[in-house]
Protein backbone atom coordinates (compact mmCIF):
# COMPACT_ATOMS: atom_id res chain seq x y z
CA UNK A 1 0.00 0.00 0.00
CA UNK A 2 3.28 2.17 0.41
CA UNK A 3 3.49 2.92 -3.21
CA UNK A 4 -0.62 3.69 -3.52
CA UNK A 5 -0.46 6.03 -0.73
CA UNK A 6 3.01 7.65 -1.76
CA UNK A 7 1.27 8.39 -5.37
CA UNK A 8 -2.08 9.93 -3.97
CA UNK A 9 -0.49 11.64 -1.32
CA UNK A 10 1.34 13.48 -4.41
CA UNK A 11 -2.04 14.54 -5.72
CA UNK A 12 -1.52 12.55 -9.16
CA UNK A 13 -5.02 12.38 -10.46
CA UNK A 14 -5.88 9.17 -10.78
CA UNK A 15 -8.33 6.16 -12.93
CA UNK A 16 -9.77 3.12 -11.49
CA UNK A 17 -10.23 0.27 -13.29
CA UNK A 18 -12.52 -1.75 -13.24
CA UNK A 19 -16.36 -1.31 -11.42
CA UNK A 20 -16.91 -4.57 -9.71
CA UNK A 21 -16.32 -5.61 -6.49
CA UNK A 22 -12.94 -5.37 -6.41
CA UNK A 23 -13.12 -1.68 -7.73
CA UNK A 24 -16.26 -0.16 -5.38
CA UNK A 25 -14.47 -1.57 -1.95
CA UNK A 26 -10.91 0.03 -3.35
CA UNK A 27 -12.93 3.30 -4.19
CA UNK A 28 -14.91 3.50 -0.97
CA UNK A 29 -11.67 2.85 1.16
CA UNK A 30 -9.31 5.25 -0.68
CA UNK A 31 -12.69 8.11 -0.01
CA UNK A 32 -12.89 7.80 2.71
CA UNK A 33 -8.92 7.15 4.38
CA UNK A 34 -7.16 9.80 1.90
CA UNK A 35 -10.07 12.01 0.60
CA UNK A 36 -9.26 11.54 -3.00
CA UNK A 37 -11.72 10.92 -5.89
CA UNK A 38 -11.08 9.40 -9.34
CA UNK A 39 -11.14 10.64 -12.24
CA UNK A 40 -13.41 8.34 -13.81
CA UNK A 41 -13.77 4.36 -13.42
CA UNK A 42 -12.52 2.42 -16.42
CA UNK A 43 -13.57 -0.63 -18.06
CA UNK A 44 -12.90 -2.60 -21.29
CA UNK A 45 -16.72 -1.99 -22.46
CA UNK A 46 -19.88 -0.29 -21.19
CA UNK A 47 -21.72 -3.77 -21.66
CA UNK A 48 -23.31 -4.85 -18.56
CA UNK A 49 -21.41 -2.09 -16.50
CA UNK A 50 -23.27 1.12 -15.16
CA UNK A 51 -22.82 4.42 -16.37
CA UNK A 52 -21.84 6.23 -12.68
CA UNK A 53 -20.50 4.86 -9.58
CA UNK A 54 -21.25 7.05 -6.58
CA UNK A 55 -21.03 10.32 -8.82
CA UNK A 56 -18.39 9.21 -10.86
CA UNK A 57 -18.31 7.92 -14.37
CA UNK A 58 -17.72 4.72 -15.73
CA UNK A 59 -16.22 4.78 -19.23
CA UNK A 60 -14.67 2.79 -21.47
CA UNK A 61 -11.34 2.58 -21.94
CA UNK A 62 -10.73 3.74 -25.32
CA UNK A 63 -12.64 6.94 -24.37
CA UNK A 64 -9.45 8.54 -22.40
CA UNK A 65 -6.44 9.82 -23.57
CA UNK A 66 -3.85 7.20 -22.93
CA UNK A 67 -0.92 9.71 -24.03
CA UNK A 68 -1.47 11.52 -20.48
CA UNK A 69 1.57 10.16 -18.49
CA UNK A 70 0.54 12.08 -15.29
CA UNK A 71 -2.28 10.05 -14.26
CA UNK A 72 -2.07 6.98 -12.35
CA UNK A 73 -4.27 3.78 -13.21
CA UNK A 74 -5.03 2.04 -9.62
CA UNK A 75 -6.11 -1.78 -11.35
CA UNK A 76 -8.97 -3.36 -9.06
CA UNK A 77 -10.26 -6.55 -10.64
CA UNK A 78 -9.49 -9.64 -9.54
CA UNK A 79 -6.01 -10.30 -10.00
CA UNK A 80 -6.49 -13.15 -12.90
CA UNK A 81 -7.47 -10.04 -15.11
CA UNK A 82 -4.56 -7.88 -14.09
CA UNK A 83 -1.86 -8.93 -16.82
CA UNK A 84 -4.20 -8.52 -19.39
CA UNK A 85 -5.19 -5.83 -18.25
CA UNK A 86 -1.86 -4.08 -17.81
CA UNK A 87 -0.89 -5.39 -21.33
CA UNK A 88 -3.45 -3.58 -22.85
CA UNK A 89 -3.01 -0.52 -21.25
CA UNK A 90 0.92 0.00 -21.83
CA UNK A 91 -0.28 -1.68 -25.74
CA UNK A 92 -2.05 2.62 -26.07
CA UNK A 93 0.57 4.38 -24.37
CA UNK A 94 0.66 3.51 -20.78
CA UNK A 95 3.75 3.11 -18.72
CA UNK A 96 4.43 0.47 -16.03
CA UNK A 97 5.29 2.93 -13.83
CA UNK A 98 1.66 4.21 -13.78
CA UNK A 99 0.38 1.14 -12.91
CA UNK A 100 -1.01 0.65 -9.53
CA UNK A 101 -2.21 -3.14 -8.44
CA UNK A 102 -4.91 -4.25 -6.06
CA UNK A 103 -4.14 -7.55 -5.11
CA UNK A 104 -5.30 -9.67 -2.43
CA UNK A 105 -3.37 -8.56 0.05
CA UNK A 106 -3.85 -4.88 -0.87
CA UNK A 107 -7.10 -5.22 -1.02
CA UNK A 108 -7.60 -6.57 2.46
CA UNK A 109 -4.90 -4.19 4.23
CA UNK A 110 -6.87 -1.28 2.24
CA UNK A 111 -10.46 -3.28 3.62
CA UNK A 112 -8.89 -3.43 7.50
CA UNK A 113 -8.22 0.50 8.04
CA UNK A 114 -11.50 1.42 6.23
CA UNK A 115 -13.36 -0.51 8.56
CA UNK A 116 -11.16 -0.13 11.22
CA UNK A 117 -11.31 3.87 11.09
CA UNK A 118 -15.11 3.29 10.46
CA UNK A 119 -15.40 2.05 13.65
CA UNK A 120 -18.43 0.02 12.75
CA UNK A 121 -16.94 -3.57 12.08
CA UNK A 122 -14.78 -5.30 14.37
CA UNK A 123 -11.56 -6.61 12.58
CA UNK A 124 -10.04 -9.61 13.43
CA UNK A 125 -6.67 -7.27 13.72
CA UNK A 126 -8.58 -5.62 16.37
CA UNK A 127 -8.70 -9.15 18.37
CA UNK A 128 -4.99 -10.14 18.20
CA UNK A 129 -3.10 -8.58 21.15
CA UNK A 130 0.18 -9.52 23.07
CA UNK A 131 -2.25 -11.44 25.50
CA UNK A 132 -3.57 -13.50 22.74
CA UNK A 133 -0.63 -15.10 21.96
CA UNK A 134 -0.35 -18.24 23.72
CA UNK A 135 -4.00 -18.68 23.65
CA UNK A 136 -6.14 -21.86 22.37
CA UNK A 137 -9.54 -22.91 21.85
CA UNK A 138 -11.10 -23.51 25.45
CA UNK A 139 -11.39 -27.09 26.33
CA UNK A 140 -9.46 -28.16 23.21
CA UNK A 141 -12.45 -27.40 20.91
CA UNK A 142 -12.34 -28.57 16.88
CA UNK A 143 -12.25 -25.83 13.89
CA UNK A 144 -13.31 -27.47 10.78
CA UNK A 145 -13.41 -25.34 8.47
CA UNK A 146 -14.92 -27.14 4.75
CA UNK A 147 -13.50 -26.17 1.61
CA UNK A 148 -15.84 -27.15 -1.07
CA UNK A 149 -14.40 -28.38 -4.58
CA UNK A 150 -15.70 -29.75 -7.73
CA UNK A 151 -14.67 -32.47 -10.08
CA UNK A 152 -14.82 -29.43 -12.29
CA UNK A 153 -12.82 -27.26 -10.92
CA UNK A 154 -10.16 -25.21 -12.78
CA UNK A 155 -6.54 -26.13 -11.79
CA UNK A 156 -4.92 -23.11 -9.19
CA UNK A 157 -1.63 -21.71 -10.70
CA UNK A 158 -1.69 -20.11 -7.00
CA UNK A 159 0.95 -22.14 -4.43
CA UNK A 160 -0.95 -21.54 -0.58
CA UNK A 161 0.36 -23.39 2.53
CA UNK A 162 -3.38 -25.19 3.96
CA UNK A 163 -3.89 -24.11 7.24
CA UNK A 164 -4.69 -27.21 9.21
CA UNK A 165 -8.41 -25.99 10.20
CA UNK A 166 -9.25 -26.10 6.11
CA UNK A 167 -11.11 -29.42 5.92
CA UNK A 168 -11.69 -30.11 1.83
CA UNK A 169 -15.04 -31.45 1.08
CA UNK A 170 -16.25 -32.36 -2.42
CA UNK A 171 -19.58 -31.02 -3.27
CA UNK A 172 -21.68 -32.55 -6.14
CA UNK A 173 -20.47 -36.02 -5.09
CA UNK A 174 -23.92 -37.56 -6.28
CA UNK A 175 -24.00 -35.95 -9.87
CA UNK A 176 -20.87 -37.49 -10.59
CA UNK A 177 -18.46 -40.82 -10.55
CA UNK A 178 -15.15 -39.08 -9.53
CA UNK A 179 -13.81 -38.57 -6.46
CA UNK A 180 -11.38 -36.02 -5.95
CA UNK A 181 -10.91 -35.68 -1.80
CA UNK A 182 -12.07 -38.22 0.76
CA UNK A 183 -14.97 -36.26 2.37
CA UNK A 184 -17.66 -36.27 0.18
CA UNK A 185 -21.11 -33.90 0.49
CA UNK A 186 -23.43 -37.10 -0.22
CA UNK A 187 -22.20 -39.28 2.90
CA UNK A 188 -25.10 -38.93 5.46
CA UNK A 189 -27.99 -36.73 5.62
CA UNK A 190 -27.19 -34.22 2.31
CA UNK A 191 -28.41 -32.23 -0.40
CA UNK A 192 -25.54 -33.22 -2.25
CA UNK A 193 -27.86 -33.87 -5.64
CA UNK A 194 -29.34 -29.90 -5.60
CA UNK A 195 -25.09 -28.67 -6.21
CA UNK A 196 -25.81 -27.37 -9.55
CA UNK A 197 -28.39 -25.14 -7.85
CA UNK A 198 -27.10 -24.87 -4.34
CA UNK A 199 -23.27 -24.85 -5.20
CA UNK A 200 -21.08 -24.88 -2.38
CA UNK A 201 -23.37 -24.58 -0.15
CA UNK A 202 -24.24 -28.49 -0.31
CA UNK A 203 -20.73 -28.51 2.06
CA UNK A 204 -22.43 -26.30 4.36
CA UNK A 205 -25.47 -28.43 4.40
CA UNK A 206 -23.37 -31.07 5.24
CA UNK A 207 -21.78 -29.67 7.77
CA UNK A 208 -24.83 -28.25 9.37
CA UNK A 209 -26.40 -32.03 9.36
CA UNK A 210 -23.09 -34.43 10.20
CA UNK A 211 -20.89 -32.31 11.70
CA UNK A 212 -20.21 -31.66 15.81
CA UNK A 213 -16.89 -29.59 15.32
CA UNK A 214 -16.96 -26.66 18.22
CA UNK A 215 -16.66 -24.48 15.08
CA UNK A 216 -17.65 -25.20 11.90
CA UNK A 217 -17.35 -22.82 8.16
CA UNK A 218 -17.36 -22.74 4.65
CA UNK A 219 -14.77 -21.96 2.13
CA UNK A 220 -14.09 -22.34 -1.60
CA UNK A 221 -11.41 -24.10 -3.53
CA UNK A 222 -10.30 -20.93 -4.84
CA UNK A 223 -11.28 -18.60 -2.08
CA UNK A 224 -10.17 -18.78 1.41
CA UNK A 225 -9.50 -17.23 4.69
CA UNK A 226 -6.41 -15.17 4.70
CA UNK A 227 -5.92 -16.70 8.45
CA UNK A 228 -3.00 -18.53 9.98
CA UNK A 229 -3.67 -21.48 12.74
CA UNK A 230 -2.34 -19.42 15.38
CA UNK A 231 -4.51 -16.63 14.85
CA UNK A 232 -8.02 -18.86 14.36
CA UNK A 233 -7.16 -20.40 17.89
CA UNK A 234 -6.39 -16.40 19.12
CA UNK A 235 -9.38 -14.73 17.82
CA UNK A 236 -11.98 -17.59 18.44
CA UNK A 237 -10.05 -18.95 22.07
CA UNK A 238 -8.57 -15.20 23.84
CA UNK A 239 -11.26 -13.00 22.03
CA UNK A 240 -14.15 -15.56 22.10
CA UNK A 241 -15.43 -14.12 18.91
CA UNK A 242 -18.66 -16.07 17.82
CA UNK A 243 -18.55 -15.41 14.25
CA UNK A 244 -15.61 -14.40 11.61
CA UNK A 245 -16.50 -13.00 8.48
CA UNK A 246 -14.79 -12.11 5.44
CA UNK A 247 -15.21 -8.04 5.19
CA UNK A 248 -18.35 -6.70 3.05
CA UNK A 249 -18.49 -6.15 -0.13
CA UNK A 250 -19.48 -2.55 -1.01
CA UNK A 251 -22.32 -1.47 -3.21
CA UNK A 252 -23.49 1.41 -4.56
CA UNK A 253 -26.50 2.73 -4.01
CA UNK A 254 -27.76 0.05 -1.74
CA UNK A 255 -27.61 -3.54 -1.46
CA UNK A 256 -31.16 -4.06 -2.81
CA UNK A 257 -29.52 -3.07 -6.24
CA UNK A 258 -26.92 -5.42 -6.00
CA UNK A 259 -28.96 -8.58 -6.89
CA UNK A 260 -30.24 -7.59 -10.62
CA UNK A 261 -26.31 -8.77 -11.33
CA UNK A 262 -26.63 -12.51 -10.65
CA UNK A 263 -30.23 -13.18 -9.77
CA UNK A 264 -33.43 -13.18 -11.75
CA UNK A 265 -35.87 -10.75 -11.09
CA UNK A 266 -38.94 -13.73 -10.24
CA UNK A 267 -36.11 -15.44 -8.63
CA UNK A 268 -35.91 -12.58 -6.18
CA UNK A 269 -39.70 -11.98 -5.41
CA UNK A 270 -39.60 -15.71 -5.01
CA UNK A 271 -36.85 -15.59 -2.46
CA UNK A 272 -38.61 -12.08 -0.32
CA UNK A 273 -41.38 -14.07 -0.38
CA UNK A 274 -40.66 -16.84 1.44
CA UNK A 275 -38.29 -14.89 3.61
CA UNK A 276 -41.95 -13.07 4.71
CA UNK A 277 -42.98 -16.46 5.09
CA UNK A 278 -40.51 -18.61 7.12
CA UNK A 279 -38.61 -15.56 8.85
CA UNK A 280 -40.93 -12.35 8.77
CA UNK A 281 -38.73 -10.98 11.39
CA UNK A 282 -35.79 -10.87 9.17
CA UNK A 283 -38.05 -10.07 6.08
CA UNK A 284 -38.84 -6.49 8.38
CA UNK A 285 -35.64 -5.82 8.88
CA UNK A 286 -34.40 -6.80 5.67
CA UNK A 287 -36.96 -3.90 4.00
CA UNK A 288 -36.94 -1.46 6.75
CA UNK A 289 -32.94 -1.11 7.20
CA UNK A 290 -30.41 -4.05 5.89
CA UNK A 291 -31.80 -3.34 2.07
CA UNK A 292 -30.89 0.29 1.87
CA UNK A 293 -26.87 -0.69 3.80
CA UNK A 294 -24.20 -0.69 0.92
CA UNK A 295 -22.20 -3.98 2.66
CA UNK A 296 -22.67 -7.41 1.02
CA UNK A 297 -21.32 -10.38 2.69
CA UNK A 298 -20.61 -12.64 -0.70
CA UNK A 299 -19.32 -16.08 -1.57
CA UNK A 300 -20.98 -17.55 1.50
CA UNK A 301 -17.86 -17.56 3.45
CA UNK A 302 -18.00 -17.86 7.39
CA UNK A 303 -16.56 -19.62 10.30
CA UNK A 304 -19.24 -19.57 13.35
CA UNK A 305 -18.96 -21.10 16.97
CA UNK A 306 -21.64 -24.56 16.40
CA UNK A 307 -24.87 -22.61 17.93
CA UNK A 308 -24.75 -19.75 15.45
CA UNK A 309 -23.45 -21.90 12.69
CA UNK A 310 -26.57 -24.13 12.83
CA UNK A 311 -28.79 -21.54 13.54
CA UNK A 312 -27.62 -19.50 10.52
CA UNK A 313 -28.30 -22.47 8.47
CA UNK A 314 -31.75 -23.63 9.76
CA UNK A 315 -32.52 -19.87 8.64
CA UNK A 316 -30.54 -20.50 5.66
CA UNK A 317 -31.91 -23.25 4.04
CA UNK A 318 -35.48 -23.19 5.56
CA UNK A 319 -36.01 -20.02 3.10
CA UNK A 320 -33.96 -21.32 -0.12
CA UNK A 321 -36.41 -24.63 0.03
CA UNK A 322 -39.72 -22.65 0.38
CA UNK A 323 -38.03 -20.19 -2.65
CA UNK A 324 -38.06 -23.43 -4.61
CA UNK A 325 -41.58 -24.06 -4.46
CA UNK A 326 -42.29 -20.68 -5.36
CA UNK A 327 -39.89 -19.79 -8.01
CA UNK A 328 -40.84 -20.60 -11.69
CA UNK A 329 -39.50 -23.00 -12.52
CA UNK A 330 -39.30 -24.70 -9.78
CA UNK A 331 -35.71 -25.86 -7.67
CA UNK A 332 -35.98 -29.24 -9.13
CA UNK A 333 -36.77 -28.15 -13.30
CA UNK A 334 -33.46 -26.36 -13.25
CA UNK A 335 -29.78 -26.20 -12.86
CA UNK A 336 -28.52 -22.78 -12.66
CA UNK A 337 -26.77 -22.24 -9.26
CA UNK A 338 -29.54 -19.60 -8.53
CA UNK A 339 -29.72 -20.64 -4.80
CA UNK A 340 -26.14 -20.39 -4.27
CA UNK A 341 -26.26 -16.88 -5.09
CA UNK A 342 -29.17 -16.29 -3.54
CA UNK A 343 -27.58 -17.79 -0.36
CA UNK A 344 -25.28 -14.62 -0.58
CA UNK A 345 -28.08 -12.66 -0.04
CA UNK A 346 -29.85 -14.53 2.61
CA UNK A 347 -26.15 -14.49 4.28
CA UNK A 348 -25.35 -10.90 4.33
CA UNK A 349 -29.66 -10.59 5.88
CA UNK A 350 -28.69 -13.20 8.46
CA UNK A 351 -25.65 -11.45 9.95
CA UNK A 352 -26.46 -7.76 9.76
CA UNK A 353 -29.62 -8.23 11.49
CA UNK A 354 -27.87 -10.65 14.17
CA UNK A 355 -25.00 -8.04 14.42
CA UNK A 356 -25.22 -6.87 17.83
CA UNK A 357 -26.40 -10.35 18.88
CA UNK A 358 -23.24 -12.16 18.09
CA UNK A 359 -19.55 -10.91 18.31
CA UNK A 360 -18.58 -10.74 14.90
CA UNK A 361 -14.74 -9.95 13.34
CA UNK A 362 -13.99 -9.53 9.82
CA UNK A 363 -11.01 -10.48 7.88
CA UNK A 364 -9.54 -10.64 4.37
CA UNK A 365 -10.00 -13.14 1.78
CA UNK A 366 -7.63 -14.58 -0.78
CA UNK A 367 -9.11 -15.28 -3.97
CA UNK A 368 -6.75 -17.67 -5.16
CA UNK A 369 -5.80 -18.28 -9.42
Amino acid sequence: MDKLLRNLLMDRKFFIYGAGIVAMSTYTAIKHLYQRMPVSFLVSSMEGNPCEIDGVSVCAFDEIDEKDKEKLYIIATPEAHHNAIAEMLCARGGAESQLIFIDNKMENRLMEAYFRSRKEFTTVAECLTDDSQKADIKGGGEIKVFQAKCHVDKPLQSQVETASYVCPIQVGTSLTEQKIVSLLDNQGENISYKNRNYCELTASYWAWKNSDATYKGLCHYRRIFDLTDEQIKQVLGYAEVDVILPYPSIYYPNMDAEHSRYVKTSDWDAMLQALCEVAPEYYKAYVSTISQEPYFYNYNMLIARREVFDDYCRFLFSVLERTEELASPKGVERADRFAGYLGENLTTIYFRKNKDKWKIAHTGKLWLV
